[in-house]
């Protein structure tokens, strides 16, 4: 894969599309740079040597959402159902937001508490929701609801 450009690369060569063409142009080349989260997801399993049992016990996530997930029937789910699963697959705080970026969901926000919460049990490596979910409780904060 194509060494990806930042939001801030991108942003810049925005600022000088002013035709419909232009604007086609820069979509597709978008569309075509984004990689599925369903093969992220993939390819994060395979590198951590995970099964999907384990998947399924890390994430909390229930097996027919998993499964329908990994084998591309459901392509928009939710920002906590994709969180959950990162999670649950080891992901690191940067695959985390590039996976949320491929749903075009919104990536770990450092002024939302919850999300920094979370980005910080990404950061120490806790890949169980259970205990990202009883350190949100612990700050009076709503945890993944998946």
């Amino acid at each position: 894969m194509a060494k990806e450009e930042t939001t801030r690369s991108l942003s810049k060569r925005l600022q000088n599309v002013k035709t419909t063409a232009e604007a086609n142009t820069f979509v597709e080349a978008q569309a075509t740079n984004r990689e599925a989260f369903h093969e992220m997801l993939q390819a994060q399993l395979c590198r951590k040597g995970m099964e999907i049992k384990d998947l399924l016990e890390h994430s909390n996530v229930s097996r027919n959402y998993i499964y329908n997930i990994l084998n591309g029937e459901r392509t928009r789910p939710g920002r906590d159902h994709v969180l959950a699963l990162c999670i649950g697959s080891g992901m690191n705080f940067t695959e985390t937001n590039r996976a949320l970026e491929s749903l075009k969901l919104a990536p770990l926000y450092p002024r939302d508490e919850r999300d920094v919460r979370i980005a910080v049990c990404i950061n120490q490596g806790i890949c169980d929701v259970t205990q990202v979910n009883l350190l949100l409780d612990e700050h009076g904060l709503l945890p993944l609801q998946v």
